[in-house]
């Protein structure tokens, strides 16, 4: 019986060692700038990125003139992290006057945006915003692959509380 789990326990080292350390897809993000980029689609949200082993690639069909970015971890310099709130006035108003006032909610939660830039060594960026349900998920893909801390601002940190971030203070200087 201990031979048998012995085998089994080696077995799974081994399958271990062979796997990559760790491999991750994201499926719905939007790239905004990237390096070799010089034209890419604001709208769309058709953009993959998919980490293998020490290997981050995002694929942008619509970009051009090349539609696949490709960065080592080792080439990566910082992560930074920034959030927008905004509201849906109009659609809130609108959809308001036509329920007799409960449509008033839409107007005024906030609906948030998050935004990831890679800067590489070279002083290269690649910009990405991530899906209001895929941002925790590229917030930690990111951390495991790169090694580094988030630089988040203080007023955006609770966004990704529980990550290794750094926090940057923007209040301005008195002189």
């Amino acid at each position: 019986m201990k031979k048998i789990i012995a085998l089994l326990v080696g077995a799974s080292f081994l399958f271990g060692a062979l796997m990559p350390a760790f491999a991750q897809d994201i499926t719905k993000l939007r790239v905004l700038g990237a390096p070799g980029v010089t034209k890419a689609d604001p709208k769309d949200w058709h953009n993959s990125l998919a980490i293998q082993g020490k290997t981050l690639t995002v694929n942008c069909p619509k970009c051009s003139p090349i539609n696949t970015v490709t960065l080592s971890a080792d080439d990566i310099g910082a992560l930074r992290y920034g959030g927008n709130a905004y509201h849906h006035w109009v659609a809130g108003i609108v959809s308001g006057v036509f329920s007799l006032g409960i449509g008033l909610i839409v107007g005024l939660m906030p609906h948030h945006q998050h935004y990831f830039s890679i800067d590489t060594k070279e002083g290269k960026v690649l910009g990405l915003q991530a899906d209001k349900s895929d941002y925790r998920q590229l917030a930690g893909a990111l951390e495991n692959f790169t090694g580094l801390p988030i630089t988040v601002t203080s007023k955006d940190a609770h966004y990704l509380a529980g990550y290794n971030t750094k926090i940057e203070d923007t209040t301005p200087e008195k002189k």
